[in-house]
């Protein structure tokens, strides 16, 4: 008890004071975008920061900041999530962050990537508190840029409510690509910049990102079947299969049932519509560890980020010509 109450001694506190209150609360009493202080230049991402809810600390490795309202932690985080402010950080050359990051630009009010950073962050019910303050109406008027692609949750933007649940993140592999793709693209558009210009960003500063974009594969419902980042170890098949590998199971759209320990190789080719399962031990669990089921279905395919990026570029273009006819019209 005694350690306790001397570790909220030393907590630092905001530099406000609520109204109707006579001192300052402690840090820890708000939610704060949190950073990784030390940059790795040579990494997949050099920028690396998230939303962390209220009541959670860190050692000094990480830093964070609180604001005094909720939105304008989330208009903060929305450049932090792009390439675009991750470019920034990496092109100083700096090994540690500190406070390199209140340099990047405020983009002022952009809903359609609030949105994306919310659901990108909301995953657990430790957000449950902070998401009604997060919320916008608007973000049940978003749409993917690709509409007619199976791998995303075409409904998932309608399905959003005020009050936290399940469905307000963003579950699957592919689904929170696509939400990273589509946030470099609106950032990229709110500061000027030309498509040319974001492919040229990534081509040159990120080629570890695109070395794992050429290998990492997908199911038919977003999920990594396999993938060679280093980030993502544990996550779906091997390249090959061996008796060091969990049980596996192979359906074939006739039937024809495969047992075995597969790898990436034995899945390559498989017709549409094909099942594999894995049963792995999980002890991520306070419960303990339990055996649990891995499931892909055919066809596995890999994603493109340039053309992802043409596509939403064209998408949200096309998407806010509209909107600006449509508020001329309203207006003359």
């Amino acid at each position: 008890m005694d350690d306790r109450a001397e570790y909220l001694r030393r907590t630092r506190r905001v530099s406000w004071i609520e109204s109707g209150e006579t001192g300052a609360r402690l840090i820890t009493d708000y939610p704060r975008l949190t950073f990784r202080n030390m940059l790795s230049q040579s990494g997949e991402r050099t920028l690396i920061g998230t939303i962390t809810p209220s009541g959670h600390t860190h050692i000094h490795a990480v830093q964070s900041v609180a604001f005094s309202e909720p939105p304008l932690l989330l208009r903060a985080a929305s450049i932090v999530f792009s390439i675009v402010a991750d470019f920034y950080i990496k092109s100083t050359g700096r090994a540690g962050l500190y406070d390199q990051w209140t340099l990047l630009p405020d983009l002022g009010e952009q809903p359609s990537v609030w949105g994306r950073v919310a659901c990108l962050t909301s995953l657990t019910s430790s957000y449950k508190e902070l998401w009604p303050e997060l919320y916008l109406d608007q973000f049940t008027q978003q749409r993917w840029s690709q509409p007619d692609n199976p791998r995303l949750p075409q409904d998932f933007f309608v399905r959003l409510t005020p009050t936290w649940q399940w469905h307000c993140a963003l579950r699957t592999d592919y689904a929170r690509r696509m939400a990273l793709v589509e946030i470099d693209v609106l950032v990229a558009q709110a500061l000027g910049l030309t498509l040319d210009e974001l492919l040229l960003v990534y081509r040159v500063q990120f080629p570890v990102m695109q070395q794992y974009e050429r290998d990492t594969w997908y199911d038919m419902h977003g999920r990594i079947i396999f993938t060679i980042s280093k980030g993502l170890i544990g996550v779906g098949l091997p390249r090959k299969g061996g008796p060091s590998q969990p049980k596996a199971r192979i359906t074939l759209p006739d039937g024809t049932v495969r047992d075995g320990q597969f790898g990436r190789e034995d899945v390559q080719g498989l017709p549409d519509g094909t099942v594999v399962q894995q049963w792995v031990q999980d002890d991520t669990l306070p419960t303990g560890p339990y055996l649990k089921e891995r499931r892909w279905v055919a066809p596995f395919a890999r994603a493109s980020r340039e053309d992802d990026y043409r596509t939403a570029w064209t998408f949200f273009e096309t998407q806010a010509a509209g909107q600006t006819t449509t508020n001329n019209t309203t207006q003359g």
